[in-house]
């Protein structure tokens, strides 16, 4: 396996605006569909910890400025499980049997640590949706080493592995359509006829931390105001970045995974 990272593309407009080009994306294939069950445990998780009390998710990035509304934490929170679930379920039907993805429900201040732990070692997974070609870091949580910056007192810093995952849900520029996707609260009707649009396929790549590493002292950086594609997409947070093409593929680590004694 060798670790190669390539940057983007700079190309900058007539306002000097910077836009940030794809030079090495992998588009996005269909693996498998994520099961109903998993559906219903990631939409109930996301719910609670969006609208109810108890629940709470950072309305603001590391390094960001946008305050997110409610139901952009709703789905910032439901994509992330369902892409958790679908490396459960793509590993379990592939014979690695990983812990099932944590749904307990988190108050403010509460961080949770690895996504998965397998024979010791110790897996993050990232999820995006089906048309993102980037693993984004926000700088202020990463250090030179790669380690996670809110558990380094926790002991919970190091990862081995991470893992690339997207999701093809829709349910995200349903709300935008429907001017909803900026809203505090929204009638639970619509978020379940939303939900059940959704077709929920996925794609999952493997990004070893040596990567990661190598993208932190290339410094591929993204930074806070830039763009990515277009004017349409505009960061929040500075970020490092790993493009698609650069991860590997998922098999070749499961085969490793069943190799560890």
């Amino acid at each position: 396996m060798t670790n190669k990272v390539y940057p983007m593309r700079v190309e900058r407009d007539q306002r000097g605006n910077n836009i940030y080009k794809y030079t090495k994306p992998f588009y996005f294939s269909n693996m498998g569909t994520i099961k109903y069950e998993y559906l219903i445990a990631s939409y109930a998780f996301s719910y609670a910890m969006s609208f109810s009390e108890e629940g709470h998710h950072r309305r603001t990035r590391s390094g960001g400025s946008k305050s997110r509304k409610n139901v952009e934490v709703f789905c910032d929170a439901f994509i992330g499980k369902l892409g958790e679930f679908a490396v459960y379920q793509y590993f379990k039907d592939n014979g690695v049997l990983l812990n099932y993805p944590d749904v307990s429900i988190m108050g403010q201040g509460e961080w949770d640590s690895y996504d998965f732990i397998y024979k010791g070692r110790k897996i993050g997974a990232k999820t995006t949706k089906s048309i993102g070609n980037l693993l984004l870091l926000e700088t202020k949580d990463w250090n030179q080493n790669a380690q996670y910056i809110p558990n380094l007192k926790t002991g919970n810093a190091d990862y081995d592995d991470m893992l690339f995952v997207r999701v093809d849900s829709n349910i995200v520029s349903n709300l935008k359509e429907k001017k909803l996707y900026y809203n505090n609260e929204i009638d639970i009707d619509i978020l379940e006829e939303e939900f059940k649009k959704g077709t929920y396929q996925f794609d999952i790549s493997h990004v070893p931390i040596d990567t990661i590493k190598l993208a932190i002292q290339n410094k591929l950086i993204i930074n806070k105001n830039d763009y990515l594609q277009s004017l349409d997409t505009k960061m929040d947070a500075q970020n490092y970045y790993i493009q698609s093409l650069d991860m590997f593929q998922i098999n070749g680590y499961i085969n490793t995974l069943k190799g560890i004694k």
